[in-house]
């Protein structure tokens, strides 16, 4: 049985992981939403923090692991030949909790309050006046937890590092790795997106 893990993701502040669409008058950004119109964070991105952080990690000799390749054999790399190889670690999007999901599929009206709009504008500072056609709106999301989940899946790896000794390594590192993430998605340098992650097993034991 692969080891299962769920990650949390309490946001802090405002934070905007974009769609890639304009929104017209309403906001020149709009942020990605599910199906249901409710704030998700990908998995893609997800592993993205996570391999920057195991990455930092190991950069600082957090671990006792002699593996050199060991960030390749969690997160894969991909080949020349544009393939990529897979690697130890599968995350999954982080979601409302299904509490969360049902109130607002029931009273969809409160979706609303999941967003706001922001405006900015860059500024002259030799004129010390506004940039003319600098003024941008972006939607944001409101500070909510969201959560994910990481399993370890050996299926498609040629070298199986599956001894016990090694997932309790891994375990032991998640836990060390995650508080390296502290912020996530766009506009991170003007204080959006400040996050907290904490982890548990999966019968919901913290780490």
């Amino acid at each position: 049985m692969n080891p299962h893990y769920q990650l949390n993701f309490e946001l802090q502040s405002y934070w905007h992981i974009g769609n890639g669409k304009e929104g017209g008058a309403y906001a020149d950004t709009l942020v990605l939403k599910d199906k249901n119109g409710l704030p998700y964070l990908p998995g893609k991105s997800i592993k993205g923090l996570l391999r920057e952080a195991f990455t930092t990690a190991q950069t600082n000799h957090w671990f006792e692991s002699e593996e050199s390749d060991l960030i390749k054999l969690l997160f894969g790399n991909e080949m020349r030949d544009g393939e990529e190889a897979q690697g130890l670690i599968q995350v999954s999007s982080a979601f409302l909790s299904t509490e969360e999901i049902a109130y607002f599929n029931h009273q969809p009206e409160a979706k609303s309050h999941l967003y706001r709009v922001v405006s900015s504008t860059a500024i002259d500072h030799e004129k010390c006046v506004a940039k003319e056609t600098s003024l941008r709106s972006m939607e944001v999301t409101v500070p909510v937890t969201l959560v994910a989940q990481i399993s370890l899946n050996t299926t498609y790896l040629s070298k199986l590092p599956s001894d016990a000794k090694y997932l309790a390594q891994f375990t032991t590192w998640l836990s060390q790795v995650i508080t390296l993430i502290t912020e996530l998605g766009a506009k991170r340098h003007r204080g959006f997106g400040k996050v907290i992650v904490s982890v548990q097993t999966s019968i919901g034991e913290p780490l």
